[in-house]
Formats: structure tokens, sequence, C-alpha cells
């Protein structure tokens, strides 16, 4: 679908201000913008708790919402220029977002991102479950059913939401994102006991994922944002990993993005993907 030239200006000199720190220049500016600037954007952030930054900062918001969220941080940085409207919430399927997220949109929306599609597959709930030598079973019964999922549903409820937010915001900017692969690739990984053997199996199933999620996102015509590049070095097992790693077991944090991966991996993936000209 095409997107209006003037969203995009509008989106660029939104991003734009946080490279103002001129003091001397800030105040004029500043009158000068409440003179002449145009209403806010209004932004609605879909999907599911990486979306929401869970995890990222603490938080008391029922559905795991958080200021480090990639949707907050594009809201702050606008400085006035965006209204968010942040419907994302932990355990969101596809069909969540297309069935109860969708209806925070309207025909007024100029901009929505969306992360999902891993809660279909249960790949954290699968892993968990592999690192237990009795489950052995249950993780090879988690795996095929996820291979299942990623050959048939996958796909097709990718596009159902895909359908569903551009049929609720038909003028909008829709960027959709995937999630970093989470672990690096190395046979040495001091304090996750995770094999190795397993850790390549789940990097790539979450390949997979971002394949299906780019694929949908090319047939509806909405921008696609590969995290995965921007994480490369700053996965499991790596000196500075930008994802949450066993000490979030017990809160359920484990493999959300930090605070530093919605800012640089999350962020940056997600303004380049929505100001980079046309799908």
């Amino acid at each position: 679908m095409p997107y209006p030239t003037a969203i995009f200006r509008r989106v660029v000199a939104a991003c734009a201000a946080m490279a103002m720190t001129s003091t001397a220049w800030a105040a004029p500016a500043a009158v000068a913008a409440r003179a002449t600037a145009p209403d806010p954007l209004q932004y609605v952030a879909l999907g599911d708790s990486v979306a929401a930054g869970y995890g990222a900062a603490d938080t008391r918001d029922t559905c795991g919402r958080s200021s480090a969220a990639y949707p907050a941080l594009l809201a702050r940085q606008a400085r006035g220029a965006i209204t968010l409207r942040f419907a994302a919430c932990v355990s969101a399927t596809t069909i969540d977002v297309a069935t109860r997220q969708v209806t925070t949109l309207s025909p007024e929306t100029d901009l929505v991102t969306i992360t999902a599609g891993a809660n279909d597959l249960g790949v954290k709930q699968v892993l968990l479950a592999c690192q237990s030598p009795a489950r052995t079973a249950a993780c090879r019964t988690g795996y095929a059913a996820i291979d299942r999922r990623l050959s048939s549903t996958l796909p097709r409820d990718l596009a159902r939401m895909m359908r569903a937010v551009t049929t609720a915001a038909p003028k909008a900017q829709i960027v959709v994102t995937g999630y970093p692969l989470p672990f690096a690739r190395t046979r040495r990984c001091a304090g996750v006991p995770v094999q190795p053997a397993l850790r390549t199996r789940s990097n790539q199933v979450i390949h997979r994922l971002n394949v299906a999620i780019a694929e949908a996102a090319r047939q509806s015509r909405v921008r696609y944002a590969d995290v995965a590049r921007p994480f490369a070095g700053h996965e499991l097992c790596t000196a500075r990993p930008w994802l949450i790693g066993t000490e979030g077991i017990r809160d359920d944090t484990v493999l959300h993005p930090t605070a530093a991966g919605q800012a640089k991996g999350y962020f940056p993936a997600l303004v380049e993907a929505g100001l980079a000209g046309r799908p």
C-alpha cells in the first residue's frame, strides 16, 4: 500500500529533534515550532511483551508496558510531535493483535508498529522444557509443533493480523518488526546453561520466524524492520548482551530485550525501516 510522503517528513522531523541540543538554537526554534507545527501524529503500538518493553524497566502495568520500550522511546524522541496509544501487552499473539488490539486503530491513525509472532510458537516455553533431561520427549514434541506452526498456521495468522491492521488504519504507515537471534554462534557460553545444539536450534527457529514475518509484510505491502542485524554481537553468550538471560527465568523476562536492546536494537531498526523509501 502507498504511504503519504507527508508522514515520512513529519516522522523524520520528529525524530531529528533529538539532535537539537544547542540551547541558543533551541529557544527560538521552539517558538517557531509552536507557530507552525502540524497536529501530532497518531501513533499506535501493537504487539507482545517485546513491544511492551517488559523486562527493560520496572513497571507495574498489567500488560508489562514500560518506559524503556521502543514505542515509548519513539514518542519521547518526537517531543510532542507524536501521540502514542500503547496497546502492546505481554503474552499477545497475532490473533490477539488482529482481534483485540486492532480496536485501538482508526482511519485517523498515522503510524502503527507491530511486534508479534513469537508467542504463537511458544519458543521460550519449549526452550525451557528442553533444559531438563527428564523432559526429552516434551522437548522433541515441542519443537515438532513449532515446525508445524511455522509451515502452516503462522503464515496464515500473520497475514490475518496484517490484513486486520491495514483495514482498520488504511492511511497509516505500518512497520512490523522481527526478533533478535537469542544466542551468539559460539561453542562457549558462560553463564547460559544451554547446550550448543539447542542454542543453534533456537536460532534457527527465530530465523524462520523472521523470514515468515518479513514475507507476510512483503505480501501485505507493509514495512519490515530487521532487528537481528543491530543485535548481532549482543546476543546471549556475548560480553554485552542486549537480551535478558537466565536471571530473568523467575520473573519470566528471559530472552526479552534489555533497555539497551530496546534503545540500540529495536529503536534504530524501526526508524530506519519507517523512513527509508517505499517497500
